[in-house]
């Protein structure tokens, strides 16, 4: 399923990204009934990023990635993390 999100997020227009959508909808709309409408729905929400260019979009829909990283190096900074006290 992540991959067939991802067609859609990283499409190069809006356009290609409603085509996307459909192929994902028909192919995952029997196992989620409810996954097509709330894309249609939402559409012009979800889109939003299109209007910048590609460099952007993609730091946009990586951040995810970002924060991972950070949640990790908050987990080993942590005072309360026994690896803290093994650094001083």
């Amino acid at each position: 399923m992540a991959a067939d999100l991802r067609s859609i997020y990283s499409a190069a227009t809006k356009t290609a990204a409603r085509l996307a959508s459909d192929d994902f909808e028909y192919k995952w709309s029997e196992s989620y009934p409810s996954i097509g409408s709330s894309w249609r729905n939402n559409w012009s929400r979800l889109t939003v990023f299109f209007d910048y260019p590609s460099a952007i979009r993609k730091v946009v829909y990586t951040t995810n990635a970002v924060e991972s990283v950070y949640a990790s190096l908050q987990k080993v900074l942590n005072p309360k993390n026994p690896l803290w006290t093994m650094r001083r």
